[in-house]
């Protein structure tokens, strides 16, 4: 029998910010445009009590919106706590922190967004899966992210819709701004 990797275990997580804030209705039967920017730092880690280290980390999503009627953002922030073996050694467990630990968020963070645009009869938001692997390469080489975005969501296969952006830049352009 082939052995089984150990992955990344999630302990908690939490919705710590949410705000949905439009110029005015937005109708559900109104197609709206969207644009997000991906933010995640690690927080903290620790050594666990259980030979192992644990991990806290925050993934936000800020959607920009537009429709012929709005404009408006949605803006996510999401906490979790993860953990992991400290056989793993602590570079990887930061490594498996950024990919496993994002990912998982982000589908709990697809889904608040999915649900919460669902319930409020607007136009509801489906935000596609990320390759946080890919991303963090991107974000570590080129300090570049990657654009979700569904304005050509129609027109390309789902696995070819790649749109890239830049990260936002500070508004004071003499400062570093390696938060993200």
């Amino acid at each position: 029998m082939e052995k089984i990797q150990t992955k990344i275990r999630m302990i908690d997580n939490f919705v710590k910010k949410y705000s949905l804030d439009l110029d005015n209705r937005m109708p559900a039967n109104v197609t709206a445009k969207y644009n997000a920017n991906i933010g995640f730092s690690i927080r903290k880690i620790v050594e666990g009590t259980n030979d192992d280290y644990v991990g806290q980390v925050m993934l936000s999503n800020k959607l920009d919106i537009t429709s012929e009627k709005t404009k408006g953002t949605l803006f996510i922030e999401m906490e979790g706590l993860f953990a992991g073996p400290k056989s793993w050694g602590r570079e990887e467990f930061e490594k498996r922190l950024k990919v496993e630990g994002a990912t998982i968020l982000n589908h709990y963070i697809r889904t608040f967004i999915h649900a919460t645009t669902a319930l409020s009869n607007m136009p509801v938001i489906h935000t596609p899966i990320i390759d946080f692997e890919d991303f963090f390469k991107n974000v570590d080489k080129k300090k570049n992210f990657k654009l979700i975005t569904n304005e050509d969501e129609h027109e390309q296969n789902h696995k070819d819709n790649i749109i890239e952006l830049s990260k936002e830049e500070p508004k004071d352009s003499n400062k570093d701004n390696n938060d993200n």
